[in-house]
């Protein structure tokens, strides 16, 4: 039976991203990243495989390597696709309800249950927050399972029909890990600018809250409540991204566990023209 084979081809890179030749005894570490599924269920993080750089030779294959980041970074650039215009699209109208976050604004998603007393409700929450991290007045929605009909969010291209660059804060309710994953995009980690560091992902895991009260696991199925979090009842840090939205249409956002988006842990949201 022929034996089969695995190859790994690393390459250094500058902390910006781009590739370089290593520097004297530069080694990298393959990583598993550790995850926390719930109480009593964690999966730890191991270190894999230690690399060791060496230009001992000269560097093979480099021309048909597959730059994944050195295509991030041109896509990052001006006449990249999450800055240069969306070709195709047109001036609009904009739909009732859909508006442009303000400076400073971000969008916040809550991750829990629609009924905390009820095992299984899984489903999503929405607000927005001002530059101060106060809740803009009429933006909260309870958090709720998901409903195809209704759209959570609508906002609409930059002037000119380029593409928008939002900043939301993810909120983890629940003891149960969840994680984030949206359609059609991607995202970086922190609240850098658009032009700063970071990989582009699509998928990112969230951990656990931590609650302070004993309601939280003998009554409500170890979730929080958003209000409970705000009392700091439950500690859970906001994960802050940052999403670039290049293309019009419908699409969705969720937890990427299957059991948990099947259940409603899931929401609709809704690219458009600029009006101008």
């Amino acid at each position: 039976m022929p034996s089969s084979r695995t190859e790994v081809w690393v390459t250094y890179r500058t902390p910006d991203g781009r590739i370089a030749t290593p520097r004297g005894g530069a080694t990298a570490t393959f990583k598993m990243v550790g995850l926390t599924m719930g109480s009593g269920d964690k999966w730890p993080a191991v270190d894999l495989a230690k690399v060791e750089f060496s230009q001992s030779a000269p560097r093979n294959l480099l021309n048909s390597a597959l730059d994944i980041q050195g295509h991030v970074l041109a896509a990052m650039q001006p006449t990249g696709i999450f800055h240069a215009p969306v070709p195709g699209v047109s001036p609009a109208p904009l739909p009732a309800g859909c508006s442009a976050l303000s400076n400073g604004h971000r969008r916040r998603i809550l991750f829990g249950f629609e009924d905390v007393t009820v095992d299984g409700t899984f489903a999503l929450g929405y607000e927005e927050v001002d530059a101060n991290g106060a809740v803009v007045p009429g933006t909260a929605r309870p958090l709720t399972r998901f409903d195809p009909s209704q759209t959570v969010i609508c906002l609409p291209l930059g002037p000119g029909q380029t593409p928008v660059h939002e900043t939301w804060e993810l909120v983890q309710l629940s003891t149960e890990n969840h994680n984030f994953h949206i359609h059609q995009t991607k995202f970086r980690v922190g609240a850098a600018s658009s032009d700063g560091g970071g990989i582009l992902q699509d998928n990112i895991n969230m951990g656990v809250a931590v609650p302070h009260v004993p309601e939280v696991m003998e009554k409500q199925n170890g979730v929080c409540t958003p209000d409970q979090w705000r009392g700091g009842q439950c500690s859970s840090p906001p994960l802050v991204i940052v999403i670039p939205f290049s293309q019009v249409g419908e699409f969705v956002y969720h937890c990427h566990i299957l059991e948990h988006e099947d259940g409603g842990m899931m929401a609709k949201i809704r690219v458009v023209p600029s009006p101008n």
